[in-house]
């Protein structure tokens, strides 16, 4: 199930979206901690705008599940809406990709995966952000980590080897439930540390990176030839005019 855009806001809005968020960002620098360069182009799948701080001025495009819908929002930043199997965006184009909230509402993750492979320039990277199987605030549905689908490390490495990726690396964040009273969870910084070494399963939600492996495996290939063939009748939608 995808989660409305104004129930995404209204969540990053609150107190404890706010740490959610700076608790994925810090955890995004340290898979990433080279900041963007100047040219390089950003794509954030899914609702991606809580992390758009960790590059202030990087070239951010915002693309947006249909199924979720799009605010129009005061940042000037181009955002699109499409279906998930048809991005309307060119081939070899992205530098870098995050998507948070993408995965676990998707209806085919592969076909999702096969666009993100396309858009990416050879070895782009991509850092998929999903609520973890594990996980107590995949149980909890007053966030939006507990709609959807969650995933275990496993299943995220096997889709992205599926998708013709490399898995690169993957670190846990959230580590204390998301019903702790707020104040306790700012005031354990080494507590979440030390869950993150000790019991990394019991995260709140997987930051896993991805590299575009060129050429595809073949089998990759062969599958990936599968899955167009089922979607041929479906027309592509017009290009964004910078991508």
């Amino acid at each position: 199930m995808a989660l409305d855009v104004d129930d995404l806001t209204a969540f990053y809005a609150s107190s404890l979206g706010a740490w959610a968020r700076a608790e994925m960002m810090r955890t995004v620098d340290k898979i990433w901690p080279s900041p963007a360069g100047p040219r390089d182009v950003l794509l954030g799948y899914g609702f991606a705008a809580p992390l758009l701080d960790l590059w202030p001025d990087g070239d951010w495009h915002l693309l947006m599940p249909v199924q979720q819908g799009v605010r129009v929002a005061q940042d000037g930043l181009p955002r699109m809406v499409s279906q998930e199997t048809h991005w309307p965006i060119r081939d070899d184009s992205v530098n870098r990709l995050i998507a948070l909230h993408g995965l676990e509402a998707a209806a085919q993750v592969e076909l999702v995966l096969d666009e993100a492979w396309r858009v990416l320039q050879p070895n782009g990277r991509a850092l998929f952000i999903v609520a973890n199987r594990r996980g107590l605030w995949a149980r909890r549905d007053q966030t939006p980590f507990g709609a959807g689908r969650p995933f275990s490390g496993r299943q995220v490495k096997q889709f992205l080897r599926r998708s013709g990726f490399l898995p690169g690396q993957m670190r846990p964040a959230l580590m204390l439930p998301p019903y702790l009273p707020l104040p306790m969870l700012k005031q354990t910084p080494l507590l979440q540390k030390a869950m993150a070494l000790v019991a990394p399963q019991l995260g709140g939600v997987w930051l896993v990176e991805a590299i575009k492996q060129v050429p595809a495996p073949l089998s990759v290939q062969q599958a990936r030839k599968a899955r167009a063939r089922a979607l041929a009748g479906i027309p592509r939608p017009a290009y964004s005019p910078k991508l």
